[in-house]
């Protein structure tokens, strides 16, 4: 059994708010602080509020008829990066710092990925994509194989199953 985080008193506990902080504290402390009352949703309105959510436009092109779409597209930075960022960058006749500067980055991490030592992550690869106007990003979808597969197996467009795209040695 919890004590009181205030005396030590083991007993029947409140949550409340003492200055700033939540405490567990018995009746007789329970007047240095607020009572808080936290409540728990239930369980079905939880599911019931992912099923809305996935039933929201947001999600309408994962949707097929019922089923989700097992299309999963990749995200690529492409291997000569720096080699495009610096050739952009000399033909625009800037500076790092100037680059740095009007993307909101440090001119180190500019050093960095003009010389190869350090690739750019996702968001600062789409910010000198912008910047230099550069394809730096390079998206692979697997919706290509799986039309494959179901064609090979003779399927139906949008049946395919995990045991399905499993590779068996033959």
């Amino acid at each position: 059994m919890a004590s009181c985080e205030m005396c030590g008193y083991n007993g029947e506990l409140k949550r409340a708010v003492v200055e700033g902080s939540l405490l567990l504290l018995c009746d007789k402390c329970i007047r240095f602080g607020e009572v808080v009352e936290l409540r728990r949703p239930p369980s079905e309105d939880i599911i019931s509020g992912r099923i809305k959510k996935m039933n929201t436009s947001r999600f309408a092109s994962m949707r097929m008829t019922g089923v989700y779409s097992e299309v999963v597209e990749e995200v690529l930075i492409v291997k000569n990066y720096f080699e495009l960022i610096k050739k952009a960058r000399e033909r625009m006749t800037k500076t790092q710092d100037e680059v740095a500067r009007d993307i909101a980055e440090k001119v180190s991490i500019i050093q960095g990925v003009e010389s190869g030592r350090l690739e750019p992550s996702l968001k600062l690869a789409r910010k000198l994509e912008q910047y230099f106007k550069v394809d730096l990003i390079r998206r692979i979808s697997n919706s290509k194989e799986n039309e494959d597969i179901e064609e090979n197996l003779g399927l139906k467009p949008g049946s395919i199953t995990i045991g399905d795209i499993i590779k068996i040695k033959k």
